[in-house]
């Protein structure tokens, strides 16, 4: 499934990725906006026969056929059908959704929210972004609609599919997305680095008991956001 993600018109693979996308974009117009959209509990609503109905829209259009799509589609299934798990003493089988910890879960998720995407950007008929990408359940954008315009977007978007709800904000000077403050600067973007309200930047001590690695990893982390920001 993740190189078909790839594929996907609003596809945002990270926070680097967002920053080339970015850098490229210039407002068409005085009117500047931006906008974020965050689906909620996108992994637990998606109806597993519509799921299974886009993975199979994007599973027939490989150049690849094997294995086959009736292979793939199977196996997913199996995944989303035998998910059981224990609470408080007693035992549940998820019957709808993909588990978070599904290793196919965020390709999944990507898919069907692609597949959603397609449909309702081929029936707008309204003004639509001239920046949108997504990651996951995040998604971002900007134009020079007016604010009428995109709120009028937004809302459409928002009661295309009954199991897609989306939280939104729109702003004329800066939004956080990712770890990513983006700004209207001119007629482009800038950006910075985002930190949370509850950050308070304390990182791991290195006599920790943590593995290696994950001490290692500080420091490049750190310095990756210094530099490509």
């Amino acid at each position: 499934m993740a190189p078909i993600v790839k594929t996907l018109p609003s596809y945002i693979k990270d926070s680097q990725h967002a920053l080339e996308i970015f850098r490229d974009f210039s407002f068409l117009d005085q009117n500047k906006l931006i906008f974020t959209m965050d689906i909620t509990s996108l992994y637990t609503v998606i109806p597993n026969d519509e799921g299974l109905r886009a993975l199979k829209n994007f599973f027939d259009q490989r150049t690849v056929k094997e294995p086959s799509s009736e292979t793939l589609l199977r196996l997913a299934e199996l995944v989303l059908t035998l998910n059981c798990f224990s609470f408080g003493g007693n035992y549940y089988k998820q019957t709808n959704g993909v588990a978070m910890c599904a290793k196919m879960g965020p390709s999944y998720a990507n898919l069907f929210v692609g597949f959603i995407e397609h449909q309702f950007f081929s029936q707008y008929h309204g003004p639509k972004p001239e920046l949108y990408g997504r990651y996951i359940d995040d998604c971002i954008g900007a134009t020079s609609s007016t604010k009428e315009e995109l709120t009028q977007f937004i809302t459409a978007v928002n009661s295309f599919h009954p199991a897609l709800k989306y939280t939104w904000e729109i702003s004329d000077t800066s939004l956080a997305f990712l770890d990513i403050k983006i700004s209207i600067e001119g007629n482009g973007l800038c950006t910075s680095v985002y930190y949370k309200p509850t950050d308070s930047h304390s990182y791991l001590l290195y006599s920790s008991s943590h593995p290696s690695h994950v001490k290692n990893s500080i420091p490049f982390s750190v310095s990756q956001n210094s530099s490509f920001m």
